[in-house]
């Protein structure tokens, strides 16, 4: 069986320093979700233990340079 890491959930988020433990994944409900537009294309997973989250995890893809086209806005090409 797969296991994954996850972190033990505090009061006030996730901090670096909290504690890890692996735990069987077959235990986690998994949910995935992307959004597609003109501006990126992102993809999600979200691992949840008795509906409470305890992973997360994103891939963003930039189609568009926004900082440079901030850029060239600014200059009036």
């Amino acid at each position: 069986m797969s296991q994954i890491l996850i972190h033990k959930l505090v009061r006030n988020g996730w901090p670096q320093d909290c504690e890890q433990e692996m735990i069987e994944e077959s235990l986690l409900e998994r949910t995935e979700g992307s959004i597609d537009n003109e501006h990126e294309h992102t993809v999600w997973t979200e691992w949840r233990l008795d509906g409470k989250i305890v992973k997360r995890g994103a891939h963003v893809h930039l189609k568009k340079n926004v900082a440079a086209e901030a850029v060239a806005a600014m200059f009036g090409s």
